[in-house]
């Protein structure tokens, strides 16, 4: 073998090569699934517990004088609720 077919031979051995271990993509997929189911229960228990407190909220600062009643308040507040209800319909709390 001369030296530049020994040259080819070292840089292809220096090479990282693909992760072929099938347990490894599993192992990699459960931290995915686990970490996504998180934080996606974190954000139902937000919204959730934000569907109950919005409407305290809203009536508070629409009593204290700092929201005025408007189109665009309502619509934005609509919004807002509706967007917390539909995210936080399935959590279940304890």
């Amino acid at each position: 073998m001369g030296s530049r077919e020994q040259g080819v031979s070292e840089a292809r051995e220096m090479l990282p090569t693909p992760n072929t271990d099938p347990h490894a993509r599993t192992t990699a997929h459960q931290v995915a699934s686990t970490v996504s189911q998180s934080i996606l229960s974190a954000l139902r228990a937000s919204a959730f517990w934000a569907t109950i407190l919005l409407p305290l909220l809203a009536l508070v600062l629409v009593v204290t004088g700092i929201v005025t009643i408007t189109l665009l308040t309502s619509a934005s507040f609509l919004a807002v609720y509706s967007a917390c209800a539909i995210a936080g319909h399935s959590h279940t709390p304890y």
